[in-house]
């Protein structure tokens, strides 16, 4: 079979779908994505005519905490990964928008790569995670900064509703280890970092991960932001942009 590139998820009159994305084009495909049980039927559509759905609807979601060193603020590093679950109900779309809790005092946004599981994993060896995993998507971990500090659980800070834009699709032919990341806020940079940068690499993570946690195809794992990221009001623009992936772009209010 071809080698596809990207994909993502579409809504055209209300009806949903999967499709091969071709530069500003999108080809409508029929089966299961992550079996490669799919058949290419040549509907082709711009993708000015389609809204953007998630690239995935996981099963679970999880983030990982201090996983690049300019996010520590002074802190040590991590002895071991830290990943935490985020709600699905969380997720939304490019061009979604973020809304932001009138009660909390400090919402940011991180810009950050996010792993998407290609079939079944549980006990996955470092050397075989890459055969696990279906592609790579852009993602922003929106977080509550006050509750986050306040709360005994990231609960709400981590996953109020529209806390997890991730998209806009899914690329499965890339080097996931050396990707420029870029979050910027109303046309200004806020973050900048390399994937080369993270503390505990893809492959370290998705051992300790499905050492106690057993992920399927879908499931996302957020791989952690840089520095300090970017604090986001109503009204805001936020885009996250990964090399070789595309831009995430969500409004705020």
């Amino acid at each position: 079979m071809e080698v596809i590139v990207k994909f993502g998820s579409f809504e055209k009159s209300g009806d949903r779908f999967i499709g091969i994305v071709d530069g500003d084009n999108v080809e409508r495909i029929d089966g299961d994505i992550f079996n490669d049980e799919y058949n290419q039927t040549g509907d082709i559509y711009s993708i000015s005519e389609l809204k953007i759905l998630p690239p995935v609807t996981p099963s679970s979601m999880l983030a990982l905490a201090k996983n690049y060193g300019s996010h520590l603020q002074g802190e040590s590093p991590p002895k071991q990964p830290e990943p935490f679950f985020k709600t699905i109900s969380s997720i939304s779309a490019h061009d979604q928008e973020i809304v932001i809790p009138r009660d909390s005092e400090k919402v940011d946004a991180e810009s950050e790569l996010v792993v998407v599981i290609g079939k079944l994993a549980k006990d996955v060896p470092q050397d075989k995670v890459f055969d696990y995993i279906f592609g790579y998507t852009c993602g922003n971990d929106v977080s509550a900064r006050d509750w986050q500090k306040g709360d005994k659980s990231w609960w709400r800070a981590k996953s109020s509703d529209t806390f997890s834009p991730i998209g806009p699709f899914i690329e499965t032919e890339i080097d996931p280890e050396n990707l420029n990341i870029t979050g910027k806020v109303n046309g200004d940079v806020v973050q900048s970092c390399n994937t080369s940068e993270m503390i505990w690499s893809i492959p370290k993570t998705v051992e300790f991960i499905t050492k106690y946690v057993t992920l399927f195809p879908g499931d996302c794992i957020f791989t952690g932001t840089s520095g300090t990221a970017g604090q986001i009001n109503p009204g805001d623009i936020v885009e996250i942009e990964i090399d070789g992936i595309g831009k995430l772009v969500n409004r705020c209010v």
